[in-house]
């Protein structure tokens, strides 16, 4: 989460009077996440009757138009919570509605969830993390979605390395074009194109859990949810809770698949396909980030992260595909 819409005090009250959350007593931007801005807030009552009862929210302004998606991700949160999942509802305006406006960008209010983001996993928190995304899954299977494939697909690798590869030095310009070929080669196949698909969180990474003493608190930021392969939203995780430095840690990575396929259980394709998805997750995220950074006309101060931690992870993976059998998850 971030700030790129910097909001005041009396702007906070404006949005505020859609909602029937009290008064406003105290307000801080959030610091974290480089794409939508982010308040935490503190009103002086809590939420209407069938709410989550809480005096503390997330406001949160969108910051691009894809109103669309933002309405399939509330849908997504309703479902999740339904099912007992930590995560956080959006806050329904007098209106009823649950994205309100704000200077012509989309708004939305949730509870503020409890807990704090983990630096160092732990064996049990990757497990977690299993747990939590087999039984998204599984609980959002029904929803409609197809019309939101996730965007970084196979057209938008060719296109943003083609955007990027001049920016780079030539040992990175040679590794993104060997690596971005075979994803494209990959997600061309027919056996891939089967691999189970359903609704995916797109971002699990560590900064988008919260965890206390007692466990996982809560998932946050749903803003990249779309309809994609599963496998692609556990590699993701994985090689963020999984990983030491460049390299997959066997037992923590073993330990969020073990949980995952307790609920939902992998197919034989997704065993021999992992590598290549942990391979496209990391050059998906790798660049991401080279497209904001090789950028000169962003505005001083702008959210941005280290392309060098991802593009470590794509060399990695590129050189030591890292392979699961099914036999391992059993045990």
């Amino acid at each position: 989460m971030a700030v790129i819409t910097h909001l005041k005090r009396s702007s906070l009250n404006a949005i505020l009077q859609d909602y029937s959350v009290g008064e406003l007593q105290d307000f801080s931007p959030a610091s974290q996440g480089i794409e939508n801005t982010n308040y935490f807030i503190r009103t002086s009552a809590g939420q209407p009757p069938g709410s989550p009862a809480t005096t503390e929210f997330v406001l949160t302004v969108i910051e691009d138009d894809r109103l669309a998606q933002r309405r399939l991700m509330v849908q997504i949160l309703d479902r999740c919570y339904e099912y007992g999942l930590p995560v956080a509802p959006a806050v329904r305006a007098r209106n009823g509605g649950a994205i309100s406006e704000f200077q012509e960008k989309a708004v939305i209010l949730s509870p503020r969830l409890d807990g704090n983001h983990v630096v160092a996993a732990t064996s049990g928190q990757c497990g977690a993390i299993g747990r939590f995304l087999a039984r998204m899954h599984l609980a959002t299977q029904s929803l409609e979605a197809e019309d939101f494939p996730y965007i970084r697909d196979s057209d938008w690798i060719e296109s943003n390395s083609a955007d990027v590869a001049k920016h780079l030095p030539v040992d990175e310009r040679t590794l993104l074009k060997s690596t971005a070929g075979s994803i494209v080669a990959a997600l061309a196949r027919k056996d891939v194109r089967a691999l189970p698909r359903g609704i995916i969180h797109g971002d699990l990474f560590r900064d988008n859990a919260l965890f206390n003493e007692y466990g996982l608190t809560g998932i946050v930021d749903f803003h990249h949810c779309s309809h994609g392969f599963w496998l692609y939203d556990l590699a993701v995780a994985v090689n963020d809770w999984c990983r030491t430095r460049d390299t997959l840690d066997q037992r923590r990575t073993y330990e969020l698949l073990r949980e995952y396929n307790a609920i939902r259980q992998l197919t034989s394709e997704e065993y021999w396909f992992f590598p290549i998805f942990l391979l496209y997750a990391a050059v998906a995220f790798w660049l991401s980030r080279l497209s904001i950074a090789v950028r000169d006309d962003l505005p001083l101060g702008y959210p941005t992260k280290d392309p060098k931690e991802l593009e470590r992870v794509v060399r990695r993976h590129d050189s030591h595909p890292f392979r699961v059998h099914e036999i391992a998850l059993a045990n």
